[in-house]
């Protein structure tokens, strides 16, 4: 697996989930890339099964390394998500 292949696999996976949500592709493949750089031993899995992991709840904003805008229009950690929702510090 190369480094190529692996920025072409997010780019895929983000257009797809995103013209199916009506969100943009660029904020998508920011999940999976936050996603990712905190939980690199999903690598394998996210280039087989792609967009699985959305549908599972794998990846989710609260799961990355990355802030991310919440619903309130605020900047939020990872840390901070999962503290409001009550959820364990990884």
């Amino acid at each position: 697996m190369t480094e190529r292949l692996v920025i072409r696999r997010i780019a895929e996976v983000a257009a797809g989930v995103a013209s199916q949500a009506g969100v943009p592709g660029a904020d998508v493949a920011g999940l999976i890339v936050s996603f990712l750089a905190a939980n690199p031993e999903h690598v394998s899995r996210f280039m087989a099964e792609g967009g699985e992991l959305f549908i599972d709840g794998t990846i989710r904003a609260e799961h990355g390394a990355l802030s991310f805008g919440a619903m309130n229009g605020k900047m939020v950690t990872p840390a901070e998500s999962r503290a409001l929702k009550g959820m364990p510090d990884q």
